[in-house]
């Protein structure tokens, strides 16, 4: 084969195609498959992203189902997208209902929110990614509260983990 800059032949031998082809093969499945599943049940809610790679500024789609035998009440005020960099996975589970009802939310505003679920039951929902996020592993937390708008857990459910890279799609 002839380098089209250089003008020289070079010469691929058997052996070092044989390795690049290993070395192409090993990096593509790494890249292509998530690393865990985009579902996670917690607290009797799973919650399911739609994809395992996602763009800063995308639209995270994602579905909360109710597991338990009971009626549950997702928050919608409190839901969000939380983000790593690390790969021991130590995410943020703050509950902070002014993130999507504003910064004087109350109780009232909660259960005015609230979406209620029965056993079973699905809800769709989709965060906006902003357009600065930073290269790493989100996920999708979700608050369950009461019929009264009071927490049910001190840990959010949450969805399988994604990846948000620069040029993901």
């Amino acid at each position: 084969m002839v380098d089209p800059l250089l003008g020289a032949r070079i010469y691929i031998t058997p052996l070092t195609r044989a390795l690049a082809v290993v070395v192409v093969t090993a990096c593509g499945s790494e890249i292509t498959e998530p690393g865990t599943s985009l579902c996670a049940t917690r607290n009797g809610v799973e919650v399911c992203v739609a994809g395992a790679q996602y763009s800063p500024g995308d639209l995270v789609r994602f579905t909360v189902r109710n597991m338990s035998g009971a009626p549950i009440y997702k928050d919608s005020c409190s839901t969000k997208l939380v983000g790593t960099t690390g790969v021991d996975g130590s995410f943020d589970e703050v509950f902070d209902p002014t993130l999507r009802c504003g910064s004087n939310t109350g109780v009232q505003d909660i259960v005015a929110n609230m979406i209620k679920l029965a056993p079973g039951e699905e809800n769709s929902d989709s965060l906006q990614l902003v357009s600065f996020a930073f290269q790493g592993y989100y996920r999708v937390n979700v608050w369950i509260v009461d019929a009264d708008g009071a927490l049910v857990s001190s840990t959010p459910a949450i969805s399988g983990t994604f990846d948000v890279f620069p040029s993901a799609n």
